[in-house]
């Protein structure tokens, strides 16, 4: 990514990395409900939420960010995915009254580093209710902010957004969740609103149920401050010549970078009490767990160091 330095306080960015779908119909609601992990008969109007479409196995298929309409559901998820999700929920449909709309017209915004959003974005901004320093999300016109927002608010680039996001431990898209592999307990998703475990069933929901009430959670994404020139997605974690975990989404800096890291949970038990440095790639890097990941839970009792 970008080491562009743009002082983080009352920004905004468009994000081209995703895309956009609206879910509309009569039934739109409980079609949704009964899919994807998020509860969307409780999604406020002014909130935007984390979602996923699930295998039945309860692998994580697509991930994405949803909010309330008056008229149905905006969907916006990696652009990579985009035709994945549509092709699944247009495949769910079936004969339902249900309508799916790509918005090709439409961007996404993020905007960060203020109290609220400017005046002309207050009817579109939504609150990113993963995490607070991820402020609104906002689904628009490509030229949205084209106009004075009558705020000091500048434009930045999406690389000093998604450094907040990795230093928040948020995993989002492709990277931090592979498709058909990534499990939502072992990417924190529970605790980051992205599914409900009273709101009955959705596809994946027996395998992730037993995850979680069972304690079988063996691994975990967490954030990691690395210095020198950062490192790439890919990359292996090691400490004393011993593989621990692999770097999936990354943000670099002229004082160093962070990522996020795929691992056993034991490994970050150890690491979180022992404060040592691991290596990847050469850079010495630290564990930098932020205050909603703790306390760690427990290894499954499958997992040993």
């Amino acid at each position: 990514m970008s080491d562009d330095t743009t002082p983080l306080t009352g920004c905004f960015a468009r994000d081209d990395t995703r895309q956009v779908f609206r879910v509309g119909g009569a039934e739109a609601t409980d079609f949704l409900q009964a899919l994807i992990t998020t509860n969307v008969e409780t999604l406020a109007e002014d909130q935007t939420c984390a979602g996923a479409l699930l295998t039945p196995q309860g692998r994580v298929l697509v991930d994405f960010m949803i909010s309330r309409t008056e008229d149905g559901f905006l969907i916006e998820c990696d652009a990579g995915r985009a035709d994945e999700l549509f092709t699944r929920l247009r495949r769910y449909r079936l004969r339902r009254p249900i309508e799916l709309t790509r918005e090709t017209e439409l961007a996404v915004w993020v905007i960060w580093g203020i109290d609220s959003p400017p005046a002309g974005a207050r009817r579109d901004a939504r609150r990113d209710t993963r995490h607070p320093d991820l402020g609104w999300r906002m689904i628009a016109a490509q030229d949205a902010f084209a106009q004075d927002t009558g705020v000091d608010i500048a434009p930045a680039a999406i690389e000093n957004w998604h450094r907040l996001r990795i230093t928040a431990a948020v995993p989002q898209g492709p990277v931090d969740l592979v498709p058909e592999r990534a499990l939502m307990l072992e990417a924190g998703l529970d605790r980051l609103g992205a599914l409900d475990f009273q709101k009955g069933c959705y596809v994946g929901q027996e395998v992730t149920a037993r995850t979680h009430y069972r304690g079988l959670v063996k691994r975990r994404i967490a954030p990691f401050a690395v210095t020198g020139a950062g490192c790439a997605p890919g990359a292996t974690i090691t400490s004393d010549d011993k593989a621990l975990g692999t770097v999936l989404s990354t943000v670099c800096g002229p004082e160093g970078g962070m990522c996020l890291a795929a691992m056993k949970l034991s490994d970050l038990h150890r690491l979180q009490d022992s404060g040592d440095a691991v290596d990847i790639d050469g850079a010495t890097a630290r564990l930098a767990l932020p205050d909603w990941m703790l306390p760690l839970p427990s290894p499954a009792r499958t997992d040993s160091a």
